[in-house]
C-alpha cells in the first residue's frame, strides 16, 4: 500500500476509517424526526476524517510531482495581484489617471 500511496498511507487509511465511522454514526441517528443538532457530532467527525485523509494525499507523498500546490498557487496569484494593485495606486500618477480615464471612455 506504501508504494502506491505513498509515506502519508497510515494517514489516509486513518483518516478514511475515521471519515466511515462518522458517516455510519450519522447514519444510524438520521430518522423521521431528525433536526440539524442530531447529526452535527457525526458531520464533524466526517469532515475531520475528510481532512486527514486529504492532508495525507497532499504532503505525505515522496514525489513532487504528486503534491497538490493549489494552496500556494493561490497565494502567489493574489500576492501578485495585490502588488499590482499597490503600484497602480502608489506609482506613477500619471498612468494611474490615464488608466482610469480610458475605462470611462469605454462606457
Amino acid at each position: 500500500m506504501k508504494e502506491s500511496l505513498g509515506d502519508g498511507h497510515q494517514q489516509i487509511v486513518t483518516g478514511m476509517i475515521i471519515f466511515l465511522v462518522g458517516a455510519i454514526w450519522g447514519g444510524t441517528v438520521a430518522g423521521e424526526g431528525m433536526t440539524a443538532a442530531d447529526v452535527y457530532w457525526p458531520a464533524v467527525v466526517m469532515l475531520s476524517g475528510a481532512m486527514i485523509t486529504l492532508l495525507g494525499t497532499t504532503f505525505g507523498t515522496g514525489k513532487e510531482d504528486d503534491r497538490s500546490n493549489d494552496l500556494m498557487d493561490a497565494i502567489s496569484e493574489i500576492t501578485g495581484k495585490l502588488n499590482e494593485l499597490q503600484e497602480r495606486f502608489t506609482g506613477d500618477s500619471d498612468t494611474a489617471a490615464d488608466d482610469a480615464g480610458s475605462d470611462d471612455s469605454d462606457e
